[in-house]
């Protein structure tokens, strides 16, 4: 059972580091382990790939290995003596109840504890493998692994021939991993640093986990007792990452003793605190100055918000794409910080800034790295990126974690003509989170057959970036060019049609996100899908439909068939709207057209006798027993033989 960390540390400004020592955790099991080892993670946030593992049946060798995890140790320290326990999820098919004898080998640095026994189940739950662990000494970087065995095969109660056992891991909610007792962080509580009317307080994570841990979800800092609600700087360091709360100063403050308290959530029911008392000297000022100055490439984990915006027009053989970010949070402080460092030769060789370093030429020695983006770094940003299609892919891809198919709707080499790329800082120059713009448009050929409107966007992520996204995404047709079909998976879409445009638009929120679906449309192949042609096709055949009904009725009674072409109207109008395919909504109207006949046939004939139709209304009238009808009496003679001017019946007045 997980336990939360008892306790506060409390720290001195003299000191600063607050060693956590051994913290009740679980490491989590992530990553394939059939073919190869798998992983551990502290994060509940990165487990999003469900994996299983068929059990060995019955026959077996007397001991098969199952599976293998192996990481580093997080953090040094001593690792108690106490039981870990290791669980694993399972799944049976085709029989009532499975189990077997089962043992768990776990390896510290180069210490072996090896622990199991028989257990026995359900259809599924899980197992959970007691092992003891004797105190130990250990530093990070040392090997950690987990070797899990079966001793003889399953053993099943009431099985059948197709009788099958799973074990799984890494999924949503799946628990399966390692509960253990052991050193996970060590922080550093850094000296602030005050700029103008605003604070930096540095954090560091010494950890193997640290860029796991620092997830802006999982994490929280408090200025005597107050949230900072800005969102923190991170960046990498060589045991861990650097955490930079800014807190903007509220008006009226004075120097004095304040006090920050830290707290990471990796996880239910873990909770890690420290905290320090720093005497800070405020100077009163109210405008800000260089900002922080990073000594490292910022990580771009820790929480970032995505607003994607998509707009696209058919133009003749082209599908133009429109694609707006809006970003937010820990990814524009990287971008921001990549911006101003444009052209610096002492960039790491894995950064992706250090591939556009050729810049440099194009810039003022002092417009690199000097706390402040200038739009000369920003135009050598976007020269770049415009240069060549498969560099805008490859920022897409590996700088901001995005799918560049996805956005830009083709592969580098099926973008047609020239695109652009606009950067827009928002009127804020300087190196922190503040939000940013990039707008980036794009063109495809309209090939026949179906295309990709909108897809998955967002990359599978080993780390997480994009903690908040949302979609906007809008397809507008011109007047003589239609679709002749639309199909969603994964997601729901709307798709209306006007007399100028086709409309097909798909969006979700922050809170309904959704990372696997795709959106196609079929180019209408004929010139009568599209929409001006379709509609004005459709008003010609409801009104020759109209004139032809009301020519043959006459001599009949209206009402019935006018009722029939008013509704009939209605659904043929609103199927046009809602993208009914045309020929079946011209199916529908010639449908109207015959059932109107013989609605016009089933009608009776107008009443001649009718007070309208009667110029003396002295006249004696009689009506017809069959049908109705009213006729004129025109003599006195009796008796009198009348023929009947409704259903032609003779009819005789005595």
């Amino acid at each position: 059972m997980m336990v939360p960390y008892n306790g506060i540390e409390n720290t001195s400004a003299a000191s600063g580091t607050v060693h956590q020592g051994a913290v009740e955790h679980t490491l989590f099991f992530i990553g394939d382990a059939g073919d190869s080892t798998g992983s551990f993670t502290p994060s509940k946030t990165l487990l999003t790939n469900l994996q299983e593992l068929k059990a060995e049946s019955e026959g077996a060798a007397s001991r098969t290995e199952l599976y293998t995890f192996e990481q580093t140790i997080a953090a040094d320290g001593i690792i108690p003596s106490g039981t870990w326990t290791h669980r694993i999820n399972y799944v049976v098919e085709g029989a009532s109840t499975a189990g077997g004898n089962w043992s768990t080998e776990i390896i510290i640095g180069g210490t072996s504890f090896t622990d199991g026994g028989f257990a026995f189940g359900g259809r599924g739950g899980t197992y959970d493998i007691p092992v003891e662990i004797d105190e130990i000494q250990v530093n990070q970087g040392d090997t950690l692994k987990l070797i899990f065995y079966l001793e003889g095969g399953v053993i099943w109660n009431s099985p059948d021939d197709n009788s099958e056992m799973f074990l799984t891991w890494g999924g949503p909610s799946s628990d399966a991993g390692l509960i253990m007792n052991s050193p996970l962080v060590t922080i550093d509580m850094i000296e602030p640093n005050v700029d103008g009317d605003v604070v930096y307080l540095p954090i560091r994570l010494h950890s193997d986990y640290a860029a796991e841990l620092a997830d802006l979800q999982n994490m929280e800092a408090k200025m005597n007792g107050i949230i900072i609600e800005d969102v923190p700087y991170i960046s990498t360091t060589t045991t861990g990452v650097e955490i930079v709360y800014p807190w903007s100063v509220p008006a009226g403050s004075n120097s004095g003793t304040y006090t920050i308290n830290f707290t990471l959530k990796p996880q239910d029911a873990v909770s890690i605190q420290v905290q320090i008392s720093h005497q800070i000297e405020l100077d009163g000022s109210e405008s800000g100055g260089s900002g922080w100055n990073f000594g490292s490439e910022p990580a771009r984990t820790g929480g970032s918000t995505l607003n994607y915006d998509l707009d696209l027009r058919q133009s003749g053989d082209r599908l133009e794409r429109v694609s707006t970010l809006d970003i937010d949070g820990a990814v524009t402080v990287w971008m921001r910080w990549g911006l101003d460092n444009i052209g610096n030769d002492t960039l790491d060789s894995t950064s992706w800034w250090r591939e556009i370093s050729s810049g440099k030429s194009s810039l003022i020695d002092s417009e690199i790295q000097d706390g402040e983006i200038s739009d000369a770094e920003i135009q050598v940003l976007e020269n770049h990126l415009i240069s060549s299609p498969q560099h805008l892919a490859d920022f897409l891809d590996r700088g901001l974690a995005l799918d560049s198919t996805a956005i830009l709707g083709a592969t580098p080499f099926d973008i047609e003509g020239a695109i652009d790329v606009d950067i827009d800082l928002r009127d804020s120059y300087e190196i922190k989170s503040s939000p940013l713009q990039i707008r980036i448009q794009s063109a495809t050929i309209l090939d026949a057959g179906e295309i990709t409107m909108i897809e998955s966007f967002v990359r599978s992520q080993s780390k997480t970036y994009w903690t908040g996204v949302s979609l906007d995404a809008r397809l507008s047709t011109n007047p003589t060019q239609g679709i002749s079909g639309v199909y969603g998976d994964g997601i729901e879409y709307s798709y209306l049609r006007f007399g100028i445009s086709e409309n097909v638009h798909v969006s979700f929120d922050e809170d309904d996100r959704n990372d696997d679906f795709r959106v196609t449309i079929t180019p209408a192949g004929s010139i009568t899908d599209a929409p001006l042609v379709g509609l004005i096709l459709l008003l010609i055949g409801m009104a020759l439909t109209v004139m032809l009904i009301f020519k043959v009725t006459k001599n009949r009674m209206r009402i019935p068939v006018t009722i029939w072409l008013v509704v009939m109207g209605s659904v043929v109008s609103a199927l046009y709207v809602y993208g009914i395919q045309m020929n079946l909504l011209f199916g529908t109207e010639g449908g109207t057209f015959i059932m109107g006949l013989l609605i016009v046939f089933a009608s009776p004939k107008k009443r001649s006798g009718d007070i309208s139709d009667v110029p003396n209304r002295d006249i004696l009238v009689i009506d017809c027993p069959k049908c109705g009808q009213a006729n004129p009496v025109p003599s006195d003679e009796r008796p009198l033989r009348l023929k009947c001017g409704g259903c032609g019946r003779t009819l005789l007045i005595e």
